[in-house]
């Protein structure tokens, strides 16, 4: 600031072809350095970071911005939210408002990744950090994600192996999936929900499968699933928004024994946990920390900005919570 309050002044000073020169030379000076000069400029913590989520009615998101604006607000920065709402073009149009707006860093849960990769580019070539979440974009400075197969596996070996041992592996097991095929990415969540709970229970038949975002989709397309098979026992969603539609489909049955049925989630959302600790038919749900996920994508986005070690590609510990390991979730 002292440098630039100082050319400015001699600026003042001078004639007006020199004032132009001198404009000029400012100009290449911060486009050369672009990365270094942010830096600088974020050296008294005051960074600002712009996070772009798939949609913000999400549970997880909501947790995940919650923990990141906690986490920049204890360095002194900003942090900026862009609601992609599910589509690469609004996301695209945020991440080109995060780089007009002379943001230090950008976090970004890619709609598709291919679509944005040219705006990460352009971010990279302005020397803005770039943190990936969930899916890596080309040209990433650092990811912090769980596979998605893996996730869904979480899920579905908990729910296998809960099926095998209280209603074994002999009896047919009619059962639903809540996907959300519109990204490519979760259809592996899908699929290792599936593959984990015929791991453990073959006796397993998928016979329903509908794309749910929220838990009103959720708990509409589950009451298509009991219209159409009424013996369905098990409904496991790639979310816990969707898979608690499914919970209240299945009340509104009177489909409420937990010893009879089913349903599962992935996220760890408090209204899961709580169902969950309730003994209801809520009974599985993936934790993937995501208050600790916000913390750590400010802490190693800043680390990025601040050319600080930081690991490069991070895969988050899954933990399937169960009625067996709930009480260290809730009290």
């Amino acid at each position: 600031m002292k440098k630039k309050l100082l050319a400015m002044l001699l600026c003042a000073a001078m004639s007006v072809s020199v004032l132009a020169g001198c404009s000029g030379g400012e100009s290449e000076t911060a486009s050369d350095g672009g990365e270094e000069t942010a830096s600088e400029d974020s050296g008294d913590g005051g960074y600002k970071i712009g996070l772009s989520v798939l949609n913000t009615s999400g549970q997880f998101f909501i947790s995940v911005i919650d923990a990141a604006e906690a986490a920049i607000e204890e360095q002194g920065g900003e942090l900026m939210v862009n609601d992609a709402q599910d589509s690469s073009e609004t996301q695209i149009a945020g991440l080109e408002n995060f780089i007009q707006s002379g943001v230090d860093g950008i976090i970004v849960c890619a709609v598709d990744a291919e679509a944005v990769a040219p705006v990460v580019q352009e971010a990279k070539d302005a020397g803005i950090a770039v943190v990936c979440l969930t899916s890596k974009v080309e040209g990433y400075d650092a990811y912090i994600g769980a596979d998605e197969y893996t996730l869904g596996y979480t899920q579905g070996a908990a729910v296998g192996q809960w099926i095998a041992e209280n209603w074994g592996t002999d009896e047919t097991i009619e059962a639903a999936t809540l996907n959300y095929d519109l990204m490519e990415s979760v259809i592996e969540r899908k699929n290792g929900i599936m593959e984990g709970v015929q791991e453990f229970a073959p006796n397993v038949e998928f016979v329903a499968d509908a794309t749910a975002a929220d838990q009103s989709e959720g708990m509409t397309a589950t009451e298509n699933f009991i219209q159409a098979n009424p013996d369905l026992r098990v409904v496991c969603g790639v979310s816990d928004g969707a898979a608690l539609g499914a919970f209240e489909a299945f009340k509104s049955n009177q489909m409420d024994d937990p010893e009879q049925y089913i349903i599962a989630g992935i996220d760890a959302t408090e209204e899961a946990l709580n169902q969950i600790a309730a003994g209801t038919i809520y009974q599985f749900t993936v934790d993937q920390n995501p208050s600790g996920t916000g913390k750590q994508l400010v802490d190693t986005c800043i680390a990025v900005i601040n050319g600080d070690d930081y690991e490069k590609d991070y895969e988050q510990d899954l933990v399937a919570v169960t009625p067996d390991n709930i009480s260290d979730y809730v009290e």
